[in-house]
């Protein structure tokens, strides 16, 4: 038996606001990617995409339709079982970095690892350094958000996003305030990993690099 894809929405749509009175956004999305597979995500402003990245890790529930990640349907997990698979399973690297204020670099790679216990302190800090000098951050480990620019910021936000090796990177627009060649840096390392990658970003070349191309238009996605 073959083993299930990392990513499988079937019949995904999502409205809000009430039933008789509801604004649909998607309707019918079906979408398959494989583990290990990269894949790009474009649309316009307003088409639905972070809606889309909201529904695959579980921060929002279809209104219609099922949303599986690593073969376990989200709909069927509690609260904390899908905070569990966000942490261990799914990376989310976003276009406005979601670090935590008052702690380093390096304290925040650090805690997203807490998720996963059972290295030694020694390991975690090892881990979380060689990731940063990945990203070309090692020299701002110790730096708090603050004092990090917008560049710095996201590529330790894609070193939190990968720390516990993920089976599936959602990446939005990662590379939006990277110079060319850091940028070509970052997206080298995505691509040349194991897990699943999906690139949401308004870049065409950047959206081109990988096999697996796809567009929303009309709240439906389409292959390019």
């Amino acid at each position: 038996m073959s083993a299930a894809p990392i990513l499988r929405l079937t019949g995904v749509s999502k409205d809000y606001g009430p039933s008789s009175n509801a604004t649909p956004v998607l309707s019918g999305v079906n979408l398959t990617i494989e583990a290990g597979q990269k894949a790009s995500l474009i649309g316009p402003s307003g088409s639905g995409k972070s809606t889309l990245m909201s529904l695959i890790s579980g921060l929002l529930r279809p209104t219609r339709g099922t949303v599986e990640v690593d073969g376990l349907e989200m709909s069927t997990l509690d609260d904390s079982a899908r905070a569990h698979l966000r942490a261990t399973r799914i990376g989310i690297a976003l276009q406005s970095d979601n670090l935590i204020p008052f702690m380093t670099a390096t304290e925040n790679v650090e805690l997203a690892m807490a998720f996963v216990p059972g290295g030694s302190r020694q390991a975690t800090r090892a881990k979380a350094e060689a990731l940063l000098e990945r990203f070309g951050v090692g020299g701002r480990a110790q730096h708090r958000p603050r004092q990090l620019s917008g560049g710095e910021a996201q590529r330790v936000a894609l070193a939190v996003a990968m720390a516990n090796d993920p089976a599936l990177l959602l990446a939005d627009e990662v590379v939006g305030q990277l110079d060319q060649q850091t940028a070509g840096r970052v997206v080298d390392e995505i691509l040349t990993s194991d897990f699943a990658v999906m690139f949401v970003t308004h870049d065409i070349a950047l959206a081109d690099l990988v096999e697996h191309r796809y567009e929303i238009r009309d709240g439906a996605v389409w292959p390019r």
